[in-house]
């Protein structure tokens, strides 16, 4: 009797033993949990983040409608986002990789006049609510062995909380010698009426 009494005590005290052991490593493996850093994966960039980490090296727009959706998306994220200076700075240099050199050598400082017109643009409580390509088809031409396009956009520029005024935009461009196309230069659309 006192071998199967000694037997029950042992078989009690290793399951006693044994839930030490299960609550210990279940105390340890969620404290573990808890302490590892939570990562929202839903967590998508702003549109700030989306111009400051465009790479045009490695992924330069396709086409010339596509570098000036860029270009009017850079601009609409600088007149209405708030950002840092060095924020700033990135979305400039975006905005000067999508330019022609012959039209950034005849700027004279590209970087602050773009920080003055945005600064400008800023105090007089202007943003761009919205933008639309109106070229559908591109007409490619060739000028002095190079390829030339333009391309329509419009803009609804709207001051403070009312007041909307709709622009259109010809934006002239021109293929360099690696085959991006850049932009030259830009002007008022002409009216449908003019052509």
């Amino acid at each position: 009797m006192s071998s199967t009494k000694s037997a029950v005590i042992k078989s009690v005290v290793l399951v006693f033993f044994a839930a030490l052991i299960v609550l210990g490593m279940y105390i340890l493996l969620t404290r573990n949990k808890e302490k590892e850093p939570k990562y929202d994966e839903s967590y998508s960039l702003s549109s700030v983040d989306e111009i400051t980490t465009t790479d045009l090296e490695k992924s330069y727009p396709a086409n010339p409608k596509k570098v000036v959706e860029l270009y009017a998306k850079t601009m609409q994220v600088l007149y209405r986002e708030t950002y840092t200076a060095d924020q700033q700075i990135k979305m400039i240099n975006v905005l000067a990789g999508l330019m022609d050199a012959e039209l950034l050598a005849n700027q004279g400082n590209f970087t602050q006049s773009m920080k003055n017109e945005v600064e400008e643009r800023k105090k007089e409580d202007y943003s761009i609510s919205n933008y639309v390509l109106l070229s559908k088809d591109v007409q490619e031409t060739t000028v002095d062995g190079r390829k030339m396009c333009h391309v329509d956009l419009m803009y609804s520029l709207r001051k403070g909380t009312s007041g909307t005024s709709i622009l259109k935009y010809r934006y002239v461009m021109r293929q360099d010698d690696a085959g991006k196309w850049k932009i030259m230069g830009w002007d008022l659309a002409p009216n449908e009426d003019d052509n």
